[in-house]
């Protein structure tokens, strides 16, 4: 990985490509090899399988010790996501409003109808940078992306 790099600036000293050139493949190298893949094989919906795949939602709850409380562990796999949305498409207009108009009233201002296979992805990576912690005199609770 190292080598092509320093290949990518040695053309670039040399003139061979432009400093546009070197950044785009820079960048471009910087994708995963499983992303890569993903990218090279074709339609939106078969990379967005391949993006869910092995992506969890966690919310877990651990009691405190001593507590009486229930240990809980839920792992949902992001692959349902992409269902959600498919079924969401089936849901009269007037209805998707009605739920969005109530996730609004609830402090989720958040239009599910602007969900798309093209931006799940940037959806993707806000969910795997987000971490919820409670800590109350029972338990403890995480919710996290992995």
């Amino acid at each position: 990985m190292a080598e092509d790099r320093l290949r990518i600036l040695h053309m670039l000293s040399e003139g061979k490509i432009t400093a546009e050139e070197a950044e785009k493949l820079l960048k471009a190298m910087e994708v995963s090899p499983q992303e890569m893949e993903v990218r090279q094989r074709g339609s939106s919906s078969a990379r967005i399988s391949d993006i869910l795949t092995d992506k969890f939602l966690y919310v877990q709850v651990e009691p405190k010790e001593g507590k009486g409380s229930d240990r809980v562990s839920v792992k949902v796999p992001l692959a349902l996501l992409q269902t959600g949305l498919n079924i969401f498409g089936l849901i009269p207009k007037d209805a998707q409003d009605k739920i969005n108009s109530s996730m609004k009233q609830n402090g989720m201002s958040f239009d599910l109808s602007t969900v798309n296979p093209e931006n799940i992805k940037e959806l993707m990576v806000i969910l795997e940078e987000m971490k919820i912690d409670v800590d109350t005199e029972d338990a403890t609770v995480q919710v996290f992306c992995r």
